[in-house]
């Protein structure tokens, strides 16, 4: 695809009709990624960004996939229907360098080869807010935020009794629908919630005349807070789904396999909360757990799609942020974690693994000057079966005038520890060493015309070394790999008046091998350009119009660069009209020019689609 597209899209950002009025000043934004407690965004020198629940439902996103999309540096890599298969790449980052969380539990899979997060199954449904944090930040989350973190939060108890819900129905005998319940009584806040989601699909594999395979999901989500006496509460927390896909295997049947997986995921916090001195000492003590069910079944035997994997993580974490004087504040905290992992393939003896760790870091936040903030930190693990590793970092933001203009500068650290597939018997090697990323990015942000526009711009390189590939020499996995990534990021949001909103998002992303046998050439999955444009806008009469627009350059899909996947464009529009008494009618086409894309090689993606529905809130 000529990428002059990128070029002109990028440049119809700028292109508003009428005069550019003053909008209202944008809120304070408020991050949890780079201490793990809140803070003001414009005193960390990290790249975070903010999705709300408001963007979620403009954007009618149906999976965190598809509000993700259009962040600069993101990349989705989606193996079929909703359900199957997804993997998310920062910033040119291995799927396994994507730290997540859910509702502060870390839900990266222990029983995958590398312990990546599948995000396939992962509905929006009742999603309160998305942070996205990119580059490293191993300092606060340890393992696996070598890439980005990705924080995902679930509708918080908040306000008076409220109810609200969502049903649509749409291409592909699809349909979603989506409950919850919030409120407080006294000390005691509650969130419950639920959504279910059916669709008969279409077949994974592109191949003409395949049979439709179909998935059917639901999820729980819950949260209880109760304060127990001033500045102590508790915090209670769950997430229950359950996933059940069909998908096609290249060893069953190819586009007509009946090969079927189910996943079931528990993920359950339980907190303490206190706060003292006035505020200036935040500290929680946590309890947590992952535990995640996947099966797969399949007619054709020996085909290795009939599996049981189990995986089990467990931590106790303590972390407390003190604010020692109004320009000094320490953060710290200690960690625990047991991890356990079962597989079995063709009904064979399982294969079990467990490892601990123990963590701990310090960082320390310094504000010498009015608008500049100094943040340093260093963190230390010792692993059951890896040994130690220790992380350092600091960045440092700038902001002459309250905000409007930010300087960011970064350097970070980051490591993932060797999975349990990868690191222990039968089948791993108990020598390998953490995969380690050193990463620095500079940065810009800054507001105009009285806040109606807001730019960013950021630069970014890392270097990765003690990567872990199968070694095809000693059928073991080995620290033979290295990578660089280097990119640009850019992100404008315009609001010319109360009634349009402009969003548009460019991305460079050079990420190479620097590894024999294929040393320079590109990452797998890794598309060197990428860029979105939205365009919301709402009528005097209350009708909302959007538009999106994507723009993916080519990229390849195995490591030695033989394999093309073209580059792409697909075209949304969306439209939503509020009714009295809470209610909105909805519906939205995707892909409204038919584009026949892929994502990964050789593996279908929607054609043209559209939905309709209703959302309520009392």
């Amino acid at each position: 695809m000529k990428f002059q597209l990128l070029l002109s899209a990028a440049a119809l950002a700028a292109v508003v009709p009428g005069v550019v009025q003053a909008a209202e000043a944008a809120p304070e934004e408020i991050v949890v990624l780079a201490s793990g407690f809140a803070q003001r965004a414009d005193r960390t020198g990290q790249a975070i960004t903010v999705v709300s629940r408001d963007r979620i439902e403009t954007l009618q996103a149906v999976t965190i996939g598809d509000a993700l999309r259009a962040l600069p540096s993101l990349s989705v890599a989606q193996r079929g229907p909703v359900g199957t298969q997804s993997s998310v790449f920062v910033r040119g980052g291995n799927s396994s360098q994507t730290l997540v969380l859910i509702d502060g539990v870390r839900v990266n899979d222990p029983s995958s080869p590398n312990a990546a997060f599948d995000f396939g199954g992962l509905l929006a449904g009742n999603t309160d807010r998305i942070e996205v944090l990119r580059g490293p930040n191993s300092i606060v989350w340890g393992s696996q935020a070598i890439g980005g973190v990705i924080n995902i939060e679930t509708a918080k108890p908040t306000g008076p009794l409220a109810l609200r819900g969502s049903a649509e129905y749409g291409a592909y005998n699809t349909a979603n629908a989506r409950l919850n319940l919030s409120g407080s009584q006294g000390a005691v806040g509650y969130s419950l919630g639920g959504t279910v989601y059916r669709t008969d699909g279409f077949s994974v594999f592109a191949a003409p005349g395949a049979e439709a395979d179909g998935g059917r999901q639901a999820a729980l989500n819950g949260r209880v807070t109760v304060a127990l006496a001033p500045g102590l509460s508790l915090d209670l927390r769950g997430n229950w789904s359950r996933v059940r896909s069909s998908y096609d295997s290249a060893f069953s049947g190819g586009a007509n396999s009946l090969a079927e997986a189910r996943n079931t995921q528990w993920y359950a916090y339980a907190g303490l909360n206190l706060e003292a001195l006035g505020g200036r000492l935040r500290s929680r003590v946590a309890y947590t757990r992952a535990d995640i069910d996947r099966r797969g079944t399949d007619p054709v035997v020996f085909s290795f799609n009939t599996y049981l994997a189990t995986g089990l993580t467990e931590r106790i974490e303590w972390r407390s942020v003190f604010d020692l004087t109004p320009r000094v504040q320490i953060a710290a905290g200690l960690e625990h974690e047991a991890i356990r992992a079962s597989t079995s393939f063709e009904g064979a003896r399982p294969d079990r693994a467990s490892n601990r760790v123990n963590g701990g870091y310090l960082q320390l936040s310094l504000r010498p000057l009015e608008g500049l903030t100094l943040t340093g930190g260093l963190r230390h693990d010792v692993y059951s079966d890896y040994g130690a590793h220790t992380t350092l970092g600091g960045n440092l933001a700038y902001t002459p005038n309250g905000g409007r203009t930010v300087l960011r500068a970064t350097y970070a650290e980051g490591f993932r520890a060797p999975s349990l597939s990868e690191g222990q018997p039968p089948y791993g090697n108990p020598l390998l060493k953490p995969e380690t990323a050193q990463n620095v990015d500079i940065g810009i942000e800054q507001a105009l015309l009285g806040d109606a526009l807001s730019a960013t711009v950021t630069w970014y390189h890392r270097r990765s070394t003690n990567l872990i590939v199968f070694s095809a020499t000693t059928f073991r996995s080995q620290n033979i790999g290295r990578a660089e990534a280097n990119g640009i990021e850019a992100a404008l949001v315009l609001r010319p008046s109360r009634t349009l909103r402009v969003e548009a998002s460019y991305a460079l992303v050079d990420a190479f091998d620097r590894s024999f046998p294929n040393a320079n050439q590109r990452l797998p999955l890794r598309p060197q350009h990428s860029a979105s444009i939205s365009l919301d806008w709402q009528s005097p009469v209350g009708l909302r119009l959007g538009t999106s627009l994507f723009l993916v350059g080519d990229s390849f899909d195995n490591a030695a660069n033989t394999v093309r996947i073209d580059g792409w464009r697909r075209v949304d529009l969306r439209a939503s009209l509020p009714l009295p008494h809470g209610l909105e009618l909805f519906g939205r086409v995707e892909n409204l020019t038919d584009e026949r894309y892929q994502t990964v090689a050789g593996y279908n993606t929607p054609g043209r689609s559209a939905f309709v529905g209703a959302r309520f809130r009392v």
